[in-house]
């Protein structure tokens, strides 16, 4: 069943690729192609081995890292397709996640090291790396939130393909922490059933990016013309009054 599920969130990978790839929308998310890339390129190595080896856990435990990082990229690709119309604060954006990222991992160290002392186990070294990977993850989800909370609060003019993206990659990425804090908390014969439901799903949310990706959905949709008294377009001035600002800021520190 393992497997089974396994081959089906491959299969899930490669239509969502090949309709990037179609669609010549690889390119424009050229970090969403890569993290899938690397996805499906962990999950065939994978494949073939043995559930619960060794050879399994390093794999895992090497190519996982690679993994978190490109997310990381993902996440700055977003900011910068969404306020691609607010260079100040996409700018301000990128840097609030290069920072907060950067010191989430300072802290999780510094909260794991002291204790591995008093870890038992025969690899206490993976304390370290449990918490790192849920800070990461977690500081990841954060942003990936914030940004559906910008989406809803300003209405920005953006292409139907851009909000499947911002939209579809949060939740992708919700069942893969959820998926994670669970296993790292209960261990894996408990949650076994739960994991494959789980990437199950994760499947489903690429397949539906793939039917919802396409070239046509790169044309941005236009709302309704609201009059300098409504409230839209006093959202759209509160925000070009933002950018405008952090843009000077920006300015007067170069």
């Amino acid at each position: 069943m393992e497997h089974r599920v396994l081959l089906f969130s491959i299969a899930c990978h490669g239509i969502l690729l090949w309709r990037l790839w179609s669609q010549k929308l690889a390119g424009t998310y050229l970090f969403l192609t890569i993290f899938l890339s690397a996805e499906v390129l962990q999950n065939l190595v994978i494949l073939p081995v043995r559930s619960g080896s060794d050879l399994y856990a390093w794999i895992y435990f090497l190519s996982t890292p690679i993994l978190w990082f490109l997310a990381y990229l993902v996440v700055l690709e977003l900011y910068r397709l969404i306020l691609e119309d607010y260079p100040g604060i996409a700018s301000v954006g990128r840097k609030a996640v290069n920072w907060c990222m950067g010191l989430a991992v300072i802290v999780s160290f510094a909260y794991a090291i002291p204790d591995l002392r008093t870890t038992t186990g025969p690899f206490p070294v993976l304390r370290i790396y449990f918490i790192v990977e849920r800070s990461t993850v977690l500081g990841l989800l954060l942003f990936l939130v914030l940004i559906q909370l910008f989406l809803i609060r300003y209405r920005l003019e953006l292409s139907a393909n851009r909000r499947v993206y911002a939209t579809g990659y949060a939740l992708y990425f919700g069942v893969g922490v959820a998926l994670d804090i669970i296993y790292t908390s209960l261990g894996i014969r408990v949650v076994e059933t739960v994991t494959l439901w789980g990437v199950a799903v994760a499947g489903v949310l690429l397949l539906a990016g793939a039917v919802l990706l396409s070239s046509e959905g790169e044309a941005r949709v236009q709302l309704e013309s609201t009059d300098s008294n409504s409230d839209g377009a006093r959202l759209q001035q509160q925000l070009a009054d933002i950018n405008r600002l952090l843009s000077r800021a920006a300015r007067g520190r170069g």
